[in-house]
């Protein structure tokens, strides 16, 4: 999975999102989890923020194998909320629904 950070220049918010993204990537290197920065204002911003439905920043988008949207943080994220969105698009943690009744829901 691939995290993309979108963030702007003159967003005083964005370096801690880029931060707290730096730091929870290395934690998950053995899922084959990275991010990459998109800088608003360039071609490429331009190209997949309308995609993504990117309206604010920072705006962080886990984007799966497959190219889907596995989750969307709008804003600096904890890093607990941060680590629970990467799980929860992993496939590491359990809804309750599964803890209770199993399966793969």
């Amino acid at each position: 999975m691939q995290l993309l950070v979108f963030v702007s220049s003159h967003c005083p918010h964005c370096p801690k999102a880029i931060a707290a993204v730096k730091e929870t990537v290395l934690q998950y290197s053995d899922y084959n989890l990275s991010y990459r920065k998109i800088r608003a204002k360039t071609v490429e911003a331009k190209q997949i923020s309308g995609k993504y439905g990117i309206r604010s920043y920072p705006t962080i988008i886990g984007i799966n194998d497959s190219g889907e949207t596995a989750c969307k943080i709008v804003g600096v994220p904890s890093e607990k909320k941060l680590r629970k969105e990467i799980e929860k698009a992993l496939g590491l943690k359990k809804s309750l629904f599964r803890k209770i009744f199993g399966g793969r829901t």
